[in-house]
């Protein structure tokens, strides 16, 4: 059957989120989610995903991650993800600087999954 990898986090935008939404609608959308309102520009995720299809979201955030800045103040897209996979444990995703950086997650957030 495969192994589940259970991915949550969000992104946050400062003017690019018209084009991240084109990205996503591109491809997968299940598991993303697009709030409206309040002062926060940002879209969700929360999706359990078999290992072999985390690459095709990983490559949808980091497509986002790599969006230019939208104005003089260069603020990028940020945000925040942690991949739970049953075997390999969990790990973290830190979107900023136009990249995804991926490390294990700190152990501080080994309760979302006990």
């Amino acid at each position: 059957m495969g192994t589940w990898v259970y991915i949550r986090g969000w992104l946050e935008f400062y003017g690019q989120r018209a084009t991240a939404e084109r990205i996503i609608r591109a491809g997968e959308t299940e598991g993303w989610t697009f709030p409206d309102g309040g002062w926060l520009d940002a879209v969700g995720y929360a999706r359990a995903v078999r290992e072999k299809y985390v690459p095709d979201v990983l490559d949808q955030v980091r497509q986002i991650a790599a969006l230019p800045a939208a104005d003089e103040d260069n603020d990028r897209v940020c945000g925040l993800f942690f991949a739970f996979h049953e075997v390999d444990g969990q790990a973290e995703w830190q979107i900023r600087d136009g990249e995804v950086f991926i490390s294990p997650a700190p152990p501080r957030y080994d309760y979302l999954w006990k």
